[in-house]
């Protein structure tokens, strides 16, 4: 079996996500060749499957029209770039780690028309539920049914929404499969011992990883330690796009009179720096919006580390796998008290929390993906052989 794994992005938790997947396909015995297609700007090397391919995702010119700009020039050519080299390859499966919906009325006829009989085609819904994306709902819609149409195979994470275009290709297969857990490289001892001096010694650390963007609840998170004195917030990412407003947040930890307690680390993390977040934090905070509901590449971060973690609960892959396997608190996505209950219940639960990640740190690993995927991959092929 020959597989090849679809990139449009060079960064961010699909780029991760692939870097992984890639990995363990390369691994298994029953691959043949398995293969990483990526914008030509990733930084990673091109060799042992990774082929740079595609048009940069890091925009050639400034100012929004520009990146407006080269954003479409890339949804709309980058298929187009994967269509001709598939007409190259010899029959693969190939797997959707990324896709561009918004011109899937383009490009999914195409690729139906000129790959369907020679190629296999899956999908990774790590955000199941596509109804949110621009420029409308009916449009995300109909964009979605045009994609699902193509594809043979459908992986998701712990939770799949009531969605139409999930029913109209009753040729696809649905199946759920674990993330996969990340493995990242020994913590920073820099920024874990200049952490470890910004508070007071037997102060209980909260963290907020990742890109900053609204869907985190930080204003909970900050209103939250008025009422937990002997806690404190780390803050560490960087600002997902420019709309980002990190100022009103700092204004807020000042009004409240919390700022001392709040350190920020406003930039792209390396691993090593994510490690020592994480290693240095004693909950960790994945309160989300109700507008989510992905799995998290955070969690999966998180989980070789056993940190205890609180959630907010809700349609999503991530409150499923949490609820699955108990792994911390789940809250009500916009309530302060029920976010200050979560964190103060989670100190008398931290025995317990340490076995239930044993058993999803068994059930997460990119081993046992690949190798359900493949027995997926294979009943598909025989059924219409």
């Amino acid at each position: 079996m020959r597989i090849i794994i679809y990139n449009s992005s060079s960064f961010g938790g699909c780029f991760d996500y692939g870097k992984a997947l890639h990995s363990a396909y390369q691994q298994h015995s029953n691959i043949a060749n398995a293969e990483w297609w990526l914008p030509k700007n990733s930084k990673v090397e091109n060799d042992n499957g990774v082929k740079k391919l595609f048009i940069r995702d890091k925009p050639f010119f400034s100012g929004k029209l520009g990146r407006q700009i080269h954003f479409f020039y890339r949804i709309l050519f980058n298929p187009i770039r994967l269509l001709l080299r598939l007409q190259a390859q010899p029959p693969s499966w190939v797997i959707f780690n990324d896709f561009e919906q918004l011109t899937a009325f383009f490009w999914v006829p195409l690729f139906r028309s000129l790959l369907k009989g020679k190629h296999h085609f899956a999908i990774l819904l790590h955000d199941p539920d596509r109804d949110a994306y621009p420029p409308s709902r009916r449009f995300s819609e109909q964009s979605m049914k045009q994609i699902m149409s193509l594809m043979n195979v459908a992986i998701y994470h712990d939770f799949l929404p009531e969605k139409s275009y999930y029913k109209t290709n009753t040729d696809c297969r649905y199946v759920e499969l674990p993330h996969g857990y990340y493995q990242i490289p020994a913590p920073d001892i820099l920024l874990e011992k200049s952490i470890e001096e910004a508070f007071q010694k037997g102060t209980i650390k909260m963290a907020i990883l990742g890109n900053i963007r609204e869907e985190k609840n930080y204003h909970l998170a900050i209103e939250a330690l008025k009422h937990l004195p002997n806690h404190s917030l780390i803050i560490a990412g960087s600002a997902s796009n420019t709309r980002v407003n990190i100022q009103k947040f700092k204004k807020l930890s000042e009004d409240l009179g919390v700022k001392d307690r709040i350190l920020w680390i406003e930039k792209f993390l390396s691993e090593s720096e994510m490690a020592a977040v994480i290693e240095s934090a004693d909950v960790i905070l994945l309160n989300y919006a109700p507008s989510f509901t992905s799995q998290s590449g955070i969690l999966n971060l998180v989980a070789p580390f056993r940190k205890n973690m609180v959630v907010s609960d809700g349609p999503s892959s991530l409150a499923a796998a949490m609820r699955r396997f108990q792994l911390g608190e789940l809250v009500s996505p916009q309530s302060l008290d029920s976010l200050i209950n979560g964190i103060k219940k989670l100190q008398s639960e931290e025995k317990e929390l340490q076995e239930h990640w044993e058993s999803y740190l068994a059930y997460a690993s990119w081993e046992k993906h690949v190798e359900n995927a493949i027995r997926i991959f294979e009943k598909a092929e025989n059924s219409q052989a």
